[in-house]
């Protein structure tokens, strides 16, 4: 049975980020992928996204999960 997750991201997007990619968990990251923007630099690119955006919640991002 296939379940799907999704989890509001509300501290910081970094340690989220690094959590997310653990080599161990994901085949070396081979099960990673990312919309819109690449995996190694998506950290920067929320910051700068969230800079210029109008906050409304204080959720930073969601994690999305397929299993």
């Amino acid at each position: 049975m296939a379940v799907t997750k999704i989890h509001p991201i509300k501290s910081t997007l970094k340690k989220a980020l690094d959590y997310i990619e653990n080599p161990v968990k994901t085949d070396e990251k081979i099960l990673v992928s990312s919309f819109a923007c690449s995996y190694e630099t998506a950290d920067i690119e929320f910051e700068l996204l969230l800079s210029q955006a109008m906050q409304k919640g204080n959720n930073l991002a969601h994690h999305l999960i397929q299993s």
